[in-house]
């Protein structure tokens, strides 16, 4: 019985068992495979500040500042393509882009001093996202859902909900963080450069400064003129804010035919109508929706008028002899003016007042200029027009 057991001993030196095959293929694979999280890599040929971090992640042959040679690719796990989280949007946020200038690596993550630092290594993976400064802007509160593996409430990308897994470069995410242009009360322009040349390009769409864009601070020009959003010649459209030339469209309606005047008729200062803001950001400017408030003054409230404009239209207004001196009918045949009417029939000679006004006003027996002095003797053109419309009656009896 003692020859068949040595054979077996020695068939069992000569032909390894199976465990013994599996422990030595085992230590074959593992010195192929990479390093395990955490696991430090061999390093040593590396800077020492570059080795600190890249030990673990990132890629020390990379160089340069220390912190962004750490961030992955590679991750833990020796991965580098973005699909995978620990991967994901690192190099495209700690790179600057053509929309963006570079993000330091505690806007996202607490930096360790030493590798078991709280909140490092001792948690697992994913690493914890504990936002900083620049995505907490404007009070919100950024989170990070490692399932989703989405950004939400977050400055840097607004109400869009970015994908970490699944970067997009610059051209693809215009649009993406905030409308082009921004919802109102944001004034509905697509002249982007207008307002901010300091940052956007002419063509509306490129970053001349990405250093300026998603930095926490909204460039805009303080010191415009009023016609760089609306107007042209002057402050009063067109333009209208969508780029209106046309009465037809209320934002253009019969701007300039108030604020220029006419051969009977002053012009009308803005703040007879609006509120006129000393900043661009004043209240009632840019902070509500369009149409534009209207804040009636001056000659619009002479004669205890009560002025309001509905549906295209104004009215109660003394300026169209809705209401005229002494509560009398004015006689006019016009006297609620649609906006945007502008061929001069809602202004002639006759439609805000009667020629000559019903009684109490006189029947003339001579002519208007006669006591009416801002008026020629043609009793049609006006010497004074700045006298007309202007809330007094201009009066002197013969």
């Amino acid at each position: 019985m003692a020859e068949p057991l040595l054979e077996r001993s020695g068939a069992q030196r000569a032909r390894p068992s199976i465990s013994v095959w599996l422990a030595c293929a085992g230590a074959a694979l593992a010195a192929l495979l990479p390093p395990a999280c955490l696991e430090r890599r061999d390093v040593t040929e590396v800077d020492p500040e570059v080795a600190r971090c890249t030990s673990c992640h990132g890629d020390p042959a990379r160089g340069g500042d220390p912190l962004l040679s750490a961030a992955p690719p590679y991750d833990l796990s020796r991965q580098t393509l973005p699909g995978y989280p620990g991967v994901g949007a690192h190099q495209l946020h700690l790179n600057a882009g053509p929309t963006h200038a570079a993000l330091a690596c505690d806007e996202c993550h607490l930096v360790p001093e030493q590798v078991n630092a709280p909140g490092h290594a001792d948690d697992g993976a994913p690493g914890d996202v504990t936002f900083g400064e620049l995505a907490r802007q404007g009070e919100r509160s950024p989170a990070y859902d490692p399932e989703t593996r989405t950004c939400t409430d977050s400055y840097c990308h607004r109400a869009g909900w970015p994908v970490w897994s699944e970067p997009r470069d610059s051209s693809e995410a215009c649009g993406s963080c905030h409308g082009l242009p921004p919802p109102a009360p944001h004034p509905q322009l697509e002249d982007c450069s207008m307002c901010h040349a300091a940052v956007v390009g002419p063509d509306d769409r490129s970053i001349n400064d990405p250093s300026r864009h998603v930095n926490g601070v909204v460039d805009v020009s303080p010191d415009a003129p009023c016609n760089t959003c609306h107007g042209g010649e002057n402050a009063a459209p067109p333009l209208d804010l969508q780029g209106n030339a046309t009465s037809a469209f209320p934002g253009v309606g019969a701007h300039q035919t108030h604020v220029l005047g006419s051969a009977r008729s002053r012009p009308v200062p803005c703040n007879e109508c609006h509120l006129v803001p000393v900043a661009l950001s004043d209240p009632g400017h840019v902070d509500t929706a369009e149409p534009a408030e209207l804040v009636f003054s001056g000659v619009a409230l002479a004669q205890a008028a009560v002025p309001r404009y509905e549906q295209g239209s104004c009215s109660a207004t003394s300026c169209h002899g809705d209401v005229f001196p002494g509560g009398h009918l004015s006689g006019g045949s016009h006297t609620v003016p649609v906006w945007t009417v502008v061929d001069g029939t809602q202004a002639a000679c006759g439609t805000c007042h009667g020629l000559p006004p019903p009684p109490p006003h006189p029947f003339p027996t001579y002519p208007c200029h006669n006591c009416h002095a801002n008026l020629a003797d043609d009793d049609v053109t006006f010497t004074h027009p700045e006298l007309h419309v202007d809330g007094i009656v201009t009066l002197q009896l013969p």
